[in-house]
């Protein structure tokens, strides 16, 4: 059964929904250009609501560090992401400084872009990696290049614009770690759709959508 992150959430209705659905993480976002950011108060507002069960992820993109610390420790939060170009030594110095898991993304489409996550292997924690790219009108993926990051040994995520029907493909062909969802699962700007998330959830989960 593998994991679900539930990314870019920006009210405690939909951060609980993901919760109650069996979501495993639940993302934020603190990045400037993200149409979901949230304030730190609202994050902690939600975050102290949530169950224990449930990993609260803070996610970042080329964040100063004393800023990032700064929301680190206003949350009391264990698990960050980085989503831009953060250098390899920027990451090892969070994790231990901050003593913080991290998820790192990553587009991948070829083999010279897995020699750069294999560089990052013994600092993160966890890959989020994107592998959908546009033929014409239809986004596919490239299933070679999951199973050649899985030689890597990062526990990873599957991540980019995919819904239920697309998790069941990976699963077919792969076995990643876990799935990560954001626009796919929207309804409106800020507003997940219920129905969406339960079918992504359960479909990573191998139950009947």
């Amino acid at each position: 059964m593998a994991k679900v992150k539930i990314c870019g959430l920006a009210n405690y209705n939909d951060a609980l929904n993901a919760t109650n659905l069996d979501a495993d993480f639940v993302g934020f976002h603190f990045i400037k250009e993200s149409s979901c950011k949230v304030s730190e108060k609202l994050a902690f507002d939600v975050i102290s609501k949530l169950p224990p069960f449930v990993t609260p992820v803070a996610v970042f993109c080329n964040e100063d560090e004393k800023v990032l610390a700064k929301v680190i420790k206003k949350l009391n939060i264990k698990n960050t992401q980085f989503n831009g170009s953060e250098p390899l030594e920027y990451c090892k110095t969070v994790k231990h400084s901050q003593n913080v898991k991290i998820f790192k993304f990553f587009k991948v489409t070829s083999n010279e872009d897995i020699l750069q996550v294999e560089s990052y292997k013994d600092v993160i924690d966890y890959l989020i990696l994107d592998v959908a790219y546009k033929d014409g009108e239809q986004t596919k993926f490239n299933y070679d290049i999951v199973l050649k990051i899985q030689d890597l040994k990062i526990p990873v995520f599957i991540s980019g614009d995919i819904v239920g029907d697309d998790v069941k493909g990976f699963l077919d062909k792969a076995s990643p770690y876990g799935f990560e969802a954001n626009e796919s699962v929207e309804g409106l700007p800020k507003r997940k759709d219920y129905d969406k998330m339960s079918s992504f959830i359960k479909a990573a989960h191998g139950l009947r959508i």
